[in-house]
């Protein structure tokens, strides 16, 4: 085996694992998720799992940190100046079809408060690039004359990070909550103080 081919299949068995960890998590919850149980399902010895995460919390961080790089992805797969608003809503319909990853979310949402904990930097990081994401769009939409001139964008930026994580917490104690309609109408009552009357209308038809 060359090393090529090795370093592929180290890849694809690390995947395997995030997917499996994930499974095992929405079916068996935090408590029950262990290393071991990850190991058997994935078909790897435990010594062998750990070559790829050192603890239960790392593997964790890191199931949510490549389901957040491939939610970017399709961002900008979809839509390289689209709205980000409507991906967020859209990325809630995605959890309320995966609520294993819902919960996962919150859990390390909550344990990432200890700055020693493996979500602590993850957690910081998407935080800061989500509301600057959001930030340049809507600056985006200033300078293109759709947004009025004096706004704060990284104040209704936060605020929407702010809506989508406490809509999800809700969301997991009453179902009945329709996630992406929410997080929409959030949007709207955020951008509607600052959108330019003259940028409607020069879009109007």
């Amino acid at each position: 085996m060359n090393a090529r081919t090795s370093y592929a299949k180290g890849i694809a068995k690390r995947e395997e694992i995030l997917r499996v960890a994930l499974e095992i998590f929405g079916r068996e919850g935090e408590r029950n998720t262990t290393l071991r149980t990850v190991a058997q399902e994935s078909r790897i010895s435990l010594t062998g799992l750990r070559h790829h995460f050192e603890s239960k919390d790392d593997l964790l961080t890191e199931v949510l940190r490549a389901s957040n790089q491939a939610g970017y992805k399709r961002y900008r797969a979809q839509n390289a100046e689209g709205d980000p608003g409507e991906f967020l809503a859209q990325s809630m319909a995605l959890n309320a079809a995966d609520p294993g990853r819902a919960r996962l979310y919150v859990t390390l949402a909550a344990a990432s408060i200890d700055p020693a904990h493996p979500a602590h930097a993850y957690f910081k990081e998407r935080f800061a690039f989500i509301r600057g994401t959001i930030a340049d769009h809507l600056l985006a939409e200033e300078r293109a004359g759709r947004m009025k001139p004096g706004f704060d964008p990284h104040f209704l930026a936060a605020a929407l990070v702010a809506a989508c994580d406490g809509i999800q917490l809700q969301w997991l104690s009453d179902p009945t909550i329709d996630m992406p309609d929410h997080v929409r109408r959030v949007w709207r009552l955020l951008t509607k103080g600052a959108e330019s009357s003259d940028g409607a209308d020069a879009g109007a038809p």
